[in-house]
């Protein structure tokens, strides 16, 4: 799939710079931090397809975004991070949509890969879960 996504506006330097906004448009379901397999032969604990396989297309959508807008964050950043995870599901509320926390995880793993930088520079972070047409990623980075 072709991933579409949406240069957003400029900073208007609420929280720090605006370095990174994306909409991003996906194929596979978010993945989720629960999501752990086990193998009783080895006793070895790993992330399971549905992790990997959302991951993997994470990571595919924000090279390709970040090949236009070469955002660059030294290892010494404090970054703010939005994101706001678009389902399909009417109510947000209930079993059958995935817990805020759960699709963060694999988010922000699938984010370090693409943007170089360490989850612990992230210093402020909010998450929302809203109803779409179509399964999609909002995400914002700022410099603080």
């Amino acid at each position: 799939m072709d991933k579409k996504f949406l240069e957003l506006s400029h900073p208007d330097n609420t929280v720090g710079y605006k370095i990174f906004d994306a909409l991003i448009e996906l194929d596979h379901d978010f993945g989720s931090g629960n999501d752990l397999q086990h193998n009783t032969k080895t006793n070895q604990v790993f992330r399971g397809k549905k992790y990997h396989d959302y991951k993997d297309e994470l990571i595919q959508a924000l090279d390709d975004i970040n090949e236009k807008t070469k955002v660059e964050i030294a290892k010494t950043d404090d970054l703010a991070v939005s994101l706001t995870f678009y389902q399909t599901n009417i109510k947000q509320n209930n079993r059958q949509t995935k817990d805020l926390d759960n699709m963060e995880k694999p988010t922000l793993d699938a984010m370090q890969v693409a943007l170089g930088f360490d989850d612990a520079q992230i210093t402020d972070k909010s998450s929302h879960k809203r109803t779409n047409f179509s399964r999609a990623l909002h995400v914002t980075i700022w410099k603080v």
